[in-house]
């Protein structure tokens, strides 16, 4: 089980699931320490204790974020990071909900 993520459109009705899958994660936090640097990053760093929401702003921030950190990864993991860059950038989702274990 990786963190999941609902999304959200403007009317609070969810559009979908998706997830940061665990070995995501582990490539994001484990296998490099480059993450610290980032602000949004960093409040997905504990996999168990994650829960917290973001609006519009703060995942344009998270994908901001997501971006500079692929320069890090493994071309392996790169491909799950981009199918999320590529999920979270969607404009009709308005607020996020990630959640871990």
């Amino acid at each position: 089980m990786g963190l999941d993520i609902v999304l959200y459109d403007n009317d609070n009705k969810i559009l979908g699931v998706t997830e940061i899958d665990y070995a995501l994660h582990e490539g994001l936090f484990q296998e490099n320490n480059n993450w610290k640097s980032f602000l949004f990053l960093r409040k997905l760093s504990d996999y168990y204790l994650t829960d917290i929401t973001f609006d519009r702003k703060e995942i344009d921030n998270l994908i901001s974020d997501l971006d500079y950190i692929s320069l890090f990864i493994s071309k392996q993991k790169l491909k799950m990071l981009e199918k999320l860059i590529s999920c979270l950038s969607d404009e009709n989702i308005k607020k996020i909900h990630i959640a871990g274990d």
